[in-house]
């Protein structure tokens, strides 16, 4: 098909040559020859009167004019798309759909982990690729890369729709081994204590707790930063730190490990996660239906002043007193 005396096939092969800025990459990636790949390649430079790439060492460097044409080039792809996908009724039991979507492994831990289950039973043939957030996730989420992130407000990427998921605060974890049952966590006894910190997301980005107690006029201390909070409790077993964790994440870990959740004595605000999606896939029906069972299963999430459950490990007078 043509339109404006261009041949609407050579966008994809566009698309693919600004994204890789290689002629063998682009054509795999297209299932293309590589001499079909460079005779598009061809096409495309006498349409628009460009060079478009231009070779630079071993590597192909797009023009000015390239450059401008990325994004609206793969907005109109993410269009067809969607288009191309539209049907009258959605079925998840018979759906084949691939999902991408990237979150901290905090979000996968506490949410993501009960999804999948969920969608083993109700779309069985559906499949997920759980991907950790990075610098590059603002990117991933324009270029349709991904079709959802689950981010705190901060990291949400600016012109998509995004909607609040779930709420959570924050709490402190603590060894067992090295606090008695009844230490109770005071703010002073918070900042002399050392603690365990997370920078996450590739780009060593700091906690939102982090953040907020940035602000204050005293800092904490910490000894050891993790690159996400899954190696926290194997960071914190048999040590005197302390860990300040989202409440979901502390009481998931100490039903797993020797430790304790206690209040946290500086007032940190709660904070949201929340969803977000291209805003040219806001019709797709399989990510509507799945954006429908992210909240579900979000609502479900058991209440923040709910009381946990005693670890098992949890023995009276074990350990020495702080």
């Amino acid at each position: 098909m043509r339109f404006n005396k261009l041949d609407l096939n050579l966008l994809v092969v566009l698309d693919a040559l600004l994204a890789t800025r290689s002629v063998s990459r682009a054509a795999e990636r297209i299932f293309l020859s590589q001499p079909a790949t460079s005779l598009a390649l061809g096409r495309l430079r006498e349409y628009f009167d460009d060079e478009l790439l231009v070779p630079v060492g071993k590597t192909l460097v797009p023009t000015p004019l390239a450059e401008q044409l990325v994004k609206p080039v793969r907005d109109v792809l993410l269009q067809i798309q969607t288009v191309t996908r539209a049907r009258p009724t959605f079925d998840p039991a018979t759906a084949t759909r691939r999902f991408t979507i990237e979150s901290s492994d905090y979000v996968i831990t506490v949410l993501l982990a009960e999804v999948v289950r969920r969608a083993a039973r109700l779309a069985p043939l559906m499949q997920f690729d759980l991907r950790a957030i990075s610098p590059q996730t603002p990117e991933h989420l324009d270029s349709g890369g991904i079709e959802l992130l689950i981010a705190p407000e901060f990291a949400v990427v600016a012109g998509h729709p995004a909607e609040p998921l779930f709420e959570d605060t924050f709490s402190c974890l603590l060894c067992e081994a090295h606090f008695a049952p009844d230490f109770d966590l005071s703010s002073e006894a918070y900042f002399d204590a050392t603690h365990v910190g997370v920078e996450w997301g590739g780009g060593r980005r700091i906690t939102y707790d982090a953040k907020m107690l940035s602000r204050g006029r005293r800092q904490r201390r910490q000894d050891v930063i993790a690159p996400n909070f899954t190696l926290v409790p194997e960071l914190l077993v048999g040590t005197p730190r302390i860990a300040t964790l989202p409440t979901r994440l502390a009481r998931h870990m100490a039903a797993r490990f020797p430790l304790r959740v206690v209040p946290c004595p500086i007032a940190i605000p709660r904070f949201a996660e929340n969803l977000q999606w291209h805003k040219y896939q806001e019709r797709d029906p399989a990510i509507s239906w799945l954006r429908g069972l992210l909240r579900a299963t979000a609502a479900d999430l058991p209440a923040l002043d709910e009381v946990p459950r005693a670890s098992p490990r949890r023995r009276q007078g074990e350990g020495a007193r702080a």
